[in-house]
This record gives C-alpha cells, sequence and structure tokens, in this order.
C-alpha cells in the first residue's frame, strides 16, 4: 500500500518518464550481453545522447522565442521514444539523421500547433516526416525502425505497459487498441491463408503493438477526452496499422500505413472531435482561501461545460528556468452553468507548484487559457435511480457543481447522497451548497479527522444507485470494497461506478 501511494504522489509524465528510463536501462543491459541484439550497447548509447542534447537545446530555444517556460519531463520524454523509434547510432549519417529527428519533434510542439495546442504527438511528427524525407531520399533522414519491438524487450515492456495504464487508468483506450489491432490482424491473415497463430505471433512479438498502446496513445495532449472519442480513436488506430493495404499514388510512390502514419491519422482525428483549436482566454477576478490550503478561483468570462467535466487550464509566464511540473493543469470546473463566472477549486501546500504560487500571488487579473473541456464523471440523463457521491478532500469540486446545477434546476434531490470526508473542519468547504442541498432534500454527510467507515458507506447505498467517486486514489480503493459489501450486484454492474481520480498531470 505504501509503494502505491508513493506511485500516486507521481505526476503522470514524471510516472511515464520514469518507465521509459527503466526500459531504456534494461534494452541498454539487453544490447550489452545479447550478440544477436539489433544494436550494440555503444551504438545505443550514442543515439540516447545525441537525442537528449537535440531535444534540449531546441526545445529550450523554442521557448525561449516563444516566451514559454520549458517542461524538463516532457522533451525528455520525446527523447525517449525517438530513442526506441530510430535506430541506433552506426555513422556519421545516421548521427544526422537522429539530430534532424530530435529537431523536428522538439520543434513541432511549437511550429505544428494551433493557438499552442498540439496538433500531432512529437514523436509522431518527427516519425513522419522523417518518414517521407526518406522515402523520396532527400538528405541523411531516417525511418522509423520501432526497434523496441525486439521480441527480448517483450516481457519487459508488457509489465511496464500494465503499470503504465494502471497508473493512467485508460483501460478502455487501450483495450479496444488492442482488441481490434488483434482483429485486425486476423482479418488480414484469413484473407491471405496466413496461419492465425503465426499472424497473432508476428503482431505481439514483432509490432510496436504494446508500445504504442501504453506510452503512444494514451499521451493527453494528442488523445480525446471523453471514452465515446477514445474508442474511435484507439479503433482507428489499430484497423491502419494492421490493415496492411498498400496504396498506389504513382508507379513509382505507394502509401504503406506504417506505425506512425496510423497514429498521426488519430492524432488529427482527436483534434477534430475535440475541437482543439478552440482556446478560451480568461481573467481571474479573485483567489481566495475557502479552507485551509484550499482556495477558489473565480475567472471571467463563463464558459460553457456539463456539471462533473473538468478543464485543462494553463498559464505560461516566460521564465528561463525549467518549469519541472509544466505551465498546464486539470482542474475540476466547481461552478455550475448558466453562473456569472468560470469557477475553480484547487489545494496548495507547503510545497506549491510554480503554477499555483503565480495563481495565489498574481491573484486578480491573471490571465489563464482554458485549452480543453472533458471528461466523463458526469451525471446521467435521468435522475430516477438514486445518486451517491463520496467525495475526499478538494474532490468535493466536481460534485460542488453537480449539486448547484441540481438546485439551481429545483431537481428533487431526495435520491441523492454525499459522503464528504476532510481531514478536519477547516478543511470541509463549499458549505453553502452543501446546505442548499440539503434543504432541497439530499442527504449530506460529513467525516472529518478519520477515514470514511463501511457504516457510512452501507448507510447511503441502495441498489441500484449510480456511485461517484472523487478524491486521492488511496481513499477510492479503500471505498470500493466497501460499495461492493454492502451492495454486492455492483459488481455484475460495473457501469454503476464513477472514478474521478487524481492521478497527477
Amino acid at each position: 500500500m505504501r509503494f502505491v501511494r508513493l506511485i500516486d504522489r507521481l505526476s503522470m509524465y514524471r510516472f511515464v518518464l520514469l518507465a521509459l528510463v527503466v526500459l531504456a536501462v534494461y534494452a541498454l543491459g539487453v544490447a550489452a550481453f545479447d550478440s544477436e541484439f539489433a544494436y550494440t550497447a555503444s551504438e545505443l548509447l550514442g543515439s540516447l545522447a545525441i537525442l537528449v542534447v537535440t531535444c534540449a537545446v531546441v526545445t529550450y530555444a523554442c521557448a525561449a522565442v516563444v516566451r514559454v517556460p520549458p517542461g524538463s519531463e516532457s522533451w525528455l520524454i520525446t527523447a525517449l521514444i525517438l530513442f526506441f523509434i530510430f535506430p541506433g547510432l552506426t555513422d556519421a549519417d545516421t548521427g544526422w539523421g537522429l539530430v534532424l529527428a530530435g529537431a523536428i519533434a522538439s520543434a513541432s510542439k511549437y511550429v505544428i500547433a494551433f493557438r499552442r495546442r498540439h496538433i500531432v504527438n512529437p514523436a509522431v511528427a518527427a516519425a513522419v516526416i522523417c518518414y517521407l524525407f526518406a522515402y523520396f531520399e532527400v538528405g541523411p533522414f531516417l525511418f522509423g525502425f520501432w526497434w523496441v519491438a525486439a521480441e527480448q524487450l517483450l516481457i519487459p515492456m508488457i509489465v511496464i505497459g500494465l503499470a503504465v495504464v494502471w497508473k493512467l487508468r485508460e483501460w478502455w483506450l487501450v483495450g479496444t487498441f488492442l482488441v481490434v489491432s488483434l482483429v485486425t490482424a486476423i482479418y488480414v491473415a484469413l484473407d491471405i491463408d496466413t496461419p492465425l497463430g503465426d499472424a497473432l505471433e508476428l503482431a505481439v512479438k514483432s509490432t510496436p503493438l504494446l508500445f504504442v498502446a501504453a506510452i503512444m496513445l494514451t499521451e493527453p495532449l494528442t488523445s480525446p477526452s471523453t471514452r465515446v472519442q477514445s474508442v474511435i480513436y484507439a479503433a482507428i488506430v489499430g484497423i491502419l496499422m494492421y490493415w496492411g493495404e498498400t496504396f498506389e499514388i504513382t508507379d513509382d510512390y505507394t502509401l504503406v500505413f506504417t506505425p506512425e502514419i496510423a497514429l498521426l491519422a488519430g492524432n488529427l482525428f482527436a483534434f477534430v472531435a475535440a475541437r482543439r483549436w478552440r482556446r478560451t482566454v480568461l481573467t481571474v477576478d479573485s483567489v481566495q482561501p475557502i479552507g485551509t490550503d484550499t482556495y477558489e478561483v473565480l475567472a471571467s468570462p463563463a464558459v460553457r461545460f456539463r456539471p462533473g467535466q473538468w478543464a485543462l487550464v494553463s498559464a505560461p509566464t516566460w521564465s528561463p528556468a525549467i518549469e519541472k511540473q509544466g505551465t498546464r493543469r486539470v482542474l475540476s470546473m466547481a461552478g455550475a452553468p448558466g453562473e456569472t463566472h468560470t469557477r475553480f477549486g484547487f489545494t496548495a501546500g507547503a510545497q506549491q507548484s510554480p503554477f499555483k504560487k503565480r495563481l495565489i500571488d498574481d491573484g486578480a487579473g491573471t490571465r489563464l487559457y482554458i485549452d480543453e473541456i472533458g471528461g466523463d464523471f458526469t451525471l446521467p440523463s435521468s435522475l430516477s435511480a438514486p445518486i451517491v457521491f463520496v467525495a475526499g478532500g478538494i474532490g468535493v469540486t466536481p460534485f460542488r457543481s453537480m449539486l448547484a446545477d441540481l438546485c439551481g434546476r429545483g431537481a428533487d434531490m431526495s435520491k441523492v447522497s454525499l459522503i464528504y470526508a476532510a481531514n478536519g473542519d477547516d478543511r470541509l468547504v463549499y458549505g453553502d451548497v452543501l446546505d442548499s442541498a440539503r434543504a432541497a432534500g439530499a442527504t449530506v454527510v460529513t467525516v472529518t479527522g478519520g477515514l470514511v467507515s463501511a457504516d457510512d458507506v452501507a448507510a447511503v447505498a441502495h441498489p441500484g444507485s449510480h456511485y461517484y467517486l472523487s478524491g486521492p486514489p488511496a481513499m477510492l480503493d479503500a471505498i470500493k470494497p466497501m460499495l461492493l459489501r454492502a451492495e454486492p450486484g455492483l459488481r455484475w454492474q460495473p457501469w454503476r461506478l464513477h472514478t474521478d481520480r487524481f492521478i497527477g498531470y
């Protein structure tokens, strides 16, 4: 449990970075001791050094031009992904090809962007552009080799991939991609009379199936923000990667859906489906403490959203220092549709991130950008079934949005229950909305100075209820078994359980 809590404290990007570092170290070890591996350890170290240095230099230079602080984890992740895609350093031409790949990937974050939003994954941009130039035999550009698909890396890739997907909770996205990819591979095998076993073995052992699933698809800035869009996105990439069709463009040139081109198609779909060309500029009206280490932001203008959704908020301020945690945060919308302000709530302890510190210190007049609004943590269209909210700490924020919306609509809240746990009375927030919900018939239980008990959960659990859990992962992991004991039927109807975990960003 302590290990799980330690992992949960890591931001999403930091966890992915560590996962890639572990995989890179393992690959270097294999290269050092396995003479049959595609590259030697020195060749891999050479390519890694070139990519890291190039990505660092180009990222820092571009950030200085556009006046946005560079994020250390982002460009390191990009360098490591390119390390697994492009060949090892074998000669001078390969070295220059790696420099070009790293430069294109890093620059694409600032050039292949709209309103400072990525259109495609930087590593995908580099792989596709290098593929095109290499295809037309221009300069020392390299084809993506995707040597990460080596059979010697299969077991560590499975372990690391599962860890990343568990951390990001992207089971629907990754599961859909794996199923669609393998079904497509089976269909193609049947069409060309290839034994199914051979086709499946080839897909799993000799293609970057697992790497694409766990590392490439799950990148949040270029993947969809709702479940339905995520399933479509995963299916597009899976089908195109394993379709096996070659399209003749001219007598000399053909189009083959390599992994990078399949990912490019998926990224473009996500950009259009999520309407990422929209960027809302907010002006902060106030930042006020509403509890110990808890703050509320009111900003103008009001934006459109569904109660329970989150917003990807950025506040880029130039600084020559690298901002380790980046300039973007995912914050739950705390207001209700129809309010005159956009409202957020967040906690900021003794170790405040630069993002939160600037927001608190600068206060009114600060300019914020909403780059995206998304999430499926929303109420069902009908309130005929009982609804149970369980919140831990600032996890009450999306419930404040839902309750305020229900109260504003004059909804019957007799079937709505909330259990709200905080470390102390000084950390309980949004008391006015909770009081309004009680007055409208909702059951509101607050727990301070301790954990939510099985009796607390059993008191509000009713057959057929929809359960919404929002809070620290350790708390939610403890609540789920209580819910299953209180209502065993929930085990066979998982769609009634909705979670909004703090996985970091």
